[in-house]
């Protein structure tokens, strides 16, 4: 029997929601050249992948935190997927946007949250973790309890684990870097040789190609 992992990566890789392409990389928000990028917004498109992801999800938020009382979602990438698991579970929902706004009310967390609730944030993917970070501040500065970090992608890397070790939230994802990279190789995605280049940035991501 197939875990989790394998499966969901397996359809991340059919969905070709996963680029793997260290010959022509990425450039990521933080600046860092990366072979890998994961466009999981195409999984909304496909009704049978959704439903996937959206009972996978719920599933794990509801087995690994069955205290949450609210689904927060990290704006804007994770705003649907969090719509979906809180329908799901019958939660209220809320979106947390990494700084305040600069207009209107000037929010940083749109919804109705009152303090002393137990949260759990859902994010699209897990890099170096500094979007989770400032949600989680902006969370417990409104008095909220921060339960974990629910993600379809963990990159496993250093600094997205440290971060959220030092604010001591649990990360829950579906899927792992290590299992995307073993699955492509397996099913025939990527050679041995592209593997081998993306295990290479993700020893050291910061440095690569530098």
């Amino acid at each position: 029997m197939k875990s989790l992992e394998k499966l969901v990566a397996e359809r991340l890789l059919a969905l070709k929601a996963i680029k793997l392409q260290p010959m022509s990389p990425f450039k990521w928000g933080n600046g860092w050249d990366s072979p890998i990028y994961c466009d999981d917004r195409k999984i909304l498109s496909y009704p049978k992948e959704r439903d996937f992801m959206k009972l996978e999800l719920s599933r794990v938020v509801a087995e690994t935190f069955p205290k949450v009382d609210v689904i927060a979602g990290i704006a804007v990438n994770a705003i649907a997927h969090g719509v979906l698991i809180a329908h799901q579970l019958s939660l209220p929902f809320v979106y947390v946007h990494p700084f305040p706004k600069d207009h209107g009310l000037e929010n940083q967390i749109e919804g109705d949250l009152r303090p002393h609730q137990n949260v759990v944030i859902l994010e699209n993917q897990v890099a170096i973790g500094d979007n989770c970070q400032k949600v989680i501040e902006a969370l417990r500065s409104n008095g909220c309890n921060v339960l974990g970090v629910v993600t379809i992608l963990d990159y496993e890397l250093e600094l997205g684990h440290q971060v959220l070790a030092d604010a001591k939230v649990p990360l829950v994802p579906l899927t792992n870097f290590t299992t995307l990279i073993e699955t492509a190789l397996e099913l025939g995605y990527i050679p041995k040789e592209t593997a081998k280049l993306l295990n290479t940035w993700h020893s050291n991501p910061a440095k690569w190609r530098k």
